[in-house]
């Protein structure tokens, strides 16, 4: 079992930082491809996910190279054993890399058993090809199961698979401690308009929203943001899937809104390494100054 501890005081980011932009890359490729009645892949929605790690992740690694962005890739690790040469590419850019289940499996569909081998399975695949020790990790549809998993069994730094609040917090258990980064999707360049009646994949780029859309959602997202940021501590999440937002028109959204929050004083695009860092100073400086 594990309870959440939050802070005394108000959260305070380092001086200068007014809104960390905390970007995720989802690296996951064709991971998740939807299943005909048989259990067949849909070759349709499996070729446009092949995208991601054919195209789509080296667009968004020039993007991000171009704005001297560092963020975390979020790295699935049947995706890595496949494509090795991405997330070589991302760690040897300066990314953060973190797990993102084995075949982003929906884990709360699963027995714990199963949920704890395919974690395994995810942490030995980028030991053993990338020689990187995970220090994050954001499960695919959290299970029950997850937190305790994650506190009982790993190391990780950080947490990202919950999506209940707007900063860090952290969870204790099983004599240990983790920080929870929320995740959300209301952030992410694609903003895919799910639920939509048609093909058999809810997350398809023919059944996203368009470019124009996206792009004044993450304003409309950052600008709030922001003019609250002057009062308290707040961040924003931003997500990007590879076979979504690593299309050309996806991928411009990215690159347009990346210049469009640059103009504002005090905005820092960051990891999750990054800002769990951060917090940790600041819990720790608070610690003190009650001791």
């Amino acid at each position: 079992m594990w309870k959440e501890k939050h802070p005394n005081q108000s959260v305070r980011w380092p001086q200068g930082v007014r809104l960390p932009i905390v970007v995720s890359v989802h690296h996951q490729s064709e991971e998740m491809t939807s299943l005909f009645p048989d259990r067949q892949p849909d070759p349709f929605d499996y070729s446009e996910r092949q995208y991601g790690a054919r195209r789509g992740a080296w667009r968004l690694l020039e993007i991000l190279d171009k704005h001297g962005v560092r963020g975390t890739w979020l790295i699935c690790g049947a995706t890595l054993e496949k494509y090795p040469e991405v997330s070589r590419a991302v760690k040897k850019a300066g990314h953060s890399i973190a797990g993102h289940t084995y075949e982003h499996e929906m884990m709360c569909n699963l027995p714990r058993e199963t949920e704890l081998v395919l974690m395994n399975k995810t942490v030995s695949a980028f030991e053993d090809l990338l020689g990187e020790r995970l220090r994050g990790w954001r499960t695919c549809f959290a299970s029950h199961n997850t937190i305790d998993l994650i506190l009982e069994h790993f190391d990780f730094e950080w947490d990202g698979s919950i999506w209940n609040d707007d900063l860090p917090y952290i969870v204790e258990g099983y004599g240990r401690e983790v920080l929870e980064i929320s995740f959300h999707a209301y952030s992410d360049v694609a903003l895919v308009a799910l639920g939509a009646e048609g093909p058999v994949s809810a997350y398809g780029t023919w059944q996203s929203n368009t470019p124009d859309f996206a792009l004044r959602g993450l304003k409309s997202m950052f600008d709030a943001l922001y003019e609250r940021g002057a009062e308290k501590a707040v961040m924003m999440p931003l997500t990007v899937h590879d076979f979504i937002a690593g299309r050309p028109s996806r991928a411009k959204v990215l690159d347009d809104f990346i210049s469009y929050a640059k103009q504002f004083e005090g905005v820092v695009f960051t990891s999750h390494d990054q800002l769990a860092a951060w917090w940790q100073a600041d819990h720790r400086a608070q610690n003190e100054s009650v001791a």
